[in-house]
């Protein structure tokens, strides 16, 4: 015959063991819900972002044409961004295809050389170039993120947050006289500062 009180100890001891075990695997369940959750609205965020960015892309592009080599590449951040011999025939340029948005994060890299005309060797740096009138540097302008426009030396290695209401890249370029530069007939130039040195390029990292 079972003995009574035997039996309702083991019951009892089984009871807690089953609410032990629901204890821990209810947190367990719990945290993997929002694990979850949180998974499915960073994607969301992610592509809200991006659906964002290209709406802006092809709103700028209604207002102004893209007229150099220059775009990003993928949807999701980190973007890499490129743009191929900076427009430097004319002040300042803005290039659609390049957006930034509220929050992003934007590292400048950028080098190469320019054609600035004249007699002799012309060339010189984009960034931080040999001159002796203090002109041909490249300009930047990252709305929300620099100062304004500024010297394209002071922004390269540096990471800007963007703030406002963000838009598009803006580069530009200081000189006298515009209708002789380019990238045309390439020499050593100024002091051989352009030997060896390729075309001027900006690269552009939004994450």
């Amino acid at each position: 015959m079972v003995n009574r009180k035997m039996f309702t100890r083991v019951s009892v001891g089984l009871a807690a063991a089953a609410v032990a075990a629901l204890t821990v695997l209810a947190p367990q369940a719990s945290a993997a819900q929002a694990g979850t959750t949180q998974g499915n609205t960073t994607q969301g965020n992610t592509t809200q972002a991006a659906s964002a960015r290209q709406a802006a892309v092809q709103q700028a592009l209604k207002v102004t044409p893209n007229v150099a080599d220059s775009g990003c590449t993928g949807r999701a951040l980190p973007l890499d961004c490129w743009v191929h011999e900076p427009i430097v025939t004319q002040p300042s340029a803005t290039y659609p295809t390049i957006q930034f948005l509220p929050g992003d994060h934007v590292t400048v890299d950028a080098g190469g050389c320019v054609q600035t005309g004249g007699h002799g060797a012309t060339w010189k740096r984009y960034v931080n170039p040999a001159s002796d009138n203090g002109l041909y540097h490249g300009l930047i302008n990252i709305p929300g993120g620099t100062a304004g426009t500024q010297q394209i030396w002071t922004a390269v290695g540096r990471t800007f947050t963007v703030g406002g209401s963000g838009g598009s890249l803006v580069l530009g370029y200081e000189d006298d006289g515009y209708s002789d530069n380019g990238y045309y007939s390439h020499d050593d130039g100024t002091g051989n500062q352009c030997k060896g040195v390729g075309n001027a390029w900006v690269h552009i990292v939004i994450s």
